[in-house]
């Protein structure tokens, strides 16, 4: 049973604060960090060197009583970032310790990469809600397209005023309505795509994986990362041909320094957008592929229509 935990009238929980100049990010971040400091909880600031000398210099001789830095978490591959940030919440509640969370992630005109990142926006604020987190989001208007920061509300129950205080977000919205509305953009996939395999069941996995890997090999990816890549694409396509219906299709082909892989089957998967974002209780009681996949991918966008369910993996 979910317990949440209680918080004064007027705090922050999950915010948004955007800016566009340094005289902007002062205004909205310091009393942020300084009320933190002030209720002794243990202040984060997860935030580019930038972004953390215009800070250190607001916060005077304060400025060493924020941790700038965390090992571990940082905006790695997006999936795997977003189930450290949820392992940091749960220690800190569970050893009764508070912290606020000061973020600015680093993800320049990647359209992909920031749509997947609005999405964990979205999931955070119920997946991190029980451990009575603060946790504030910077997002810097001079980096981002409109249409992205249209969203940034939407993903935050509150936004961070003027005056460094909350306040609600009138464009919030509940955060499964969004993932249903958010659920890609899947990319075309190139004719031909380099590797193109139809699999009709789990015994064809074994001839699968070689193939992959010798590509992946092929075009410079080293064994770290190429292992990464086969163990998520080996979830979903057991996933594929468990609660799909075959056969279904695994295309692989890389653009810009992105490998792609993306796997179709015949199957129609509702709630599918929201699948993977919660680590299963149990292997046995739910399912653990689609949670494992965003582990090892950097980016999973998923698509559902009555006759195909598609899910693409993407690796920088």
């Amino acid at each position: 049973m979910r317990t949440d935990v209680a918080r004064p009238e007027g705090s922050v929980l999950h915010a948004a604060a955007l800016y566009g100049t340094d005289t902007e990010l002062r205004a909205r971040a310091t009393p942020f960090l300084r009320a933190g400091l002030d209720r002794g909880e243990a202040v984060l600031g997860i935030v580019p060197a930038r972004v953390e000398q215009v800070l250190r210099s607001a916060l005077g001789g304060d400025d060493d009583r924020v941790r700038w830095q965390e090992p571990g978490l940082s905006d790695q591959r997006l999936g795997e970032a977003f189930e450290t940030f949820r392992g940091f919440f749960a220690d800190r509640h569970a050893a009764g310790k508070p912290a606020r969370l000061l973020t600015q992630n680093d993800l320049d005109g990647d359209p992909d990469r920031l749509a997947a990142y609005l999405r964990l926006e979205a999931v955070s604020t119920e997946a991190f809600r029980p451990f009575g987190y603060t946790w504030a989001c910077l997002y810097d208007r001079r980096r981002h397209p409109p249409d992205m920061l249209d969203s940034v509300g939407q993903v935050h129950p509150q936004l961070i005023a003027d005056d460094g205080g909350p306040v609600p977000s009138t464009s919030h919205v509940d955060p499964g309505a969004y993932l249903e509305s958010h659920p890609g953009p899947v990319s075309p996939v190139p004719e031909p795509a380099a590797l193109d395999i139809e699999l009709t069941a789990p015994a064809d996995l074994p001839a699968m994986r070689p193939r992959l890997r010798t590509h992946s090999t092929g075009i410079g990816r080293d064994r770290a990362d190429v292992d990464a890549m086969l163990i998520a694409v080996t979830e979903v396509v057991t996933n594929a041909l468990q609660h799909g219906r075959a056969p279904c299709r695994l295309r692989m082909w890389e653009a810009q320094r992105v490998l792609h892989v993306r796997v179709d089957d015949h199957g129609h998967s509702p709630g599918l957008a929201m699948a993977g974002y919660w680590r299963p209780a149990s292997p046995t009681s739910d399912p653990m592929g689609l949670w494992v996949a965003r582990q090892h991918a950097d980016v999973m966008h998923t698509q559902a229509t009555p006759n195909v369910t598609t899910v693409e993996l993407q690796f920088r």
